[in-house]
């Protein structure tokens, strides 16, 4: 039977002996959880290491755990780059944790025409933190890497310019359909790309699809930002858990 244990984030440099919690994993460990020497915990380092280890120590600002077994998990099969046009009102903490449950491998944010604000004004506290959050919730070994992206749909171009497959979700695109793109292709590294809140320029349209993204569509409904954001996750988890 699976024994489940609570779960702590520990850098991939301070993965040696000893093994030590500090600042905010400490607290957590020993002043929320209330966990005492002697009992088990869950690490991960967010780079596909977890481990299991027992609590040996607790000091005021440290806790020493000594390793009982570690595992290295593979590289997912499917890695999804999926890059996300800024949008300045978007519920961040609760994207990020989605995103990180729903397998992202890298997640970018990149300043589109339309987008609301700028990524240069963004206020990043704690973002890193609520990934690590999402990552223990469901057990992903694998944290997404946060990549910003400043000067419009050509860094996407430029960036990804060899990357296996490229999608572009478009609102006004009717024909294409992103279920049908995946039984076809059955892609598994790529980068999909969705539009701001106001829609993506034509412009912009052009120079991805004129580069190699292919438009595809989610279905005929018009779709809020953060569920158009999410879907394509949600559907490559379930294609490749086929």
């Amino acid at each position: 039977m699976y024994e489940k244990h609570n779960t702590f984030f520990l850098e991939p440099g301070s993965w040696r002996e000893p093994y030590i919690l500090t600042g905010t994993e400490a607290h957590h460990l020993a002043r929320v959880l209330r966990i005492t020497p002697g009992q088990k915990v869950r690490l991960m380092d967010g780079r596909g290491r977890t481990g299991l280890f027992i609590v040996k120590d607790i000091s005021r600002k440290e806790v020493l755990l000594s390793e009982k077994e570690i595992r290295l998990w593979p590289r997912p099969r499917s890695r999804v780059y999926l890059a996300l046009a800024w949008n300045k009102s978007f519920r961040r903490s609760w994207l990020l944790e989605k995103a990180v449950e729903l397998g992202a491998w890298k997640i970018i944010l990149w300043q589109a025409m339309h987008s609301q604000g700028r990524i240069t004004d963004a206020r990043q506290d704690n973002w890193q933190g609520k990934m690590i959050a999402g990552a223990k919730q469901c057990e992903n070994p694998w944290l997404p890497e946060l990549i910003f992206m400043h000067n419009g749909a050509e860094d996407i171009i430029n960036c990804f310019a060899d990357m296996e497959s490229k999608m572009l979700l478009w609102e006004e695109e009717k024909e294409a359909g992103f279920l049908d793109h995946y039984r076809k292709s059955r892609p598994l590294e790529k980068i999909i790309v969705v539009g701001p809140e106001g829609g993506l320029a034509r412009e912009e349209v052009d120079a991805l699809t004129g580069s190699g993204f292919v438009s595809l569509t989610l279905g005929p409904r018009v779709l809020r930002w953060e569920t158009a954001a999410l879907a394509p996750l949600y559907l490559d988890m379930l294609f490749f858990a086929e």
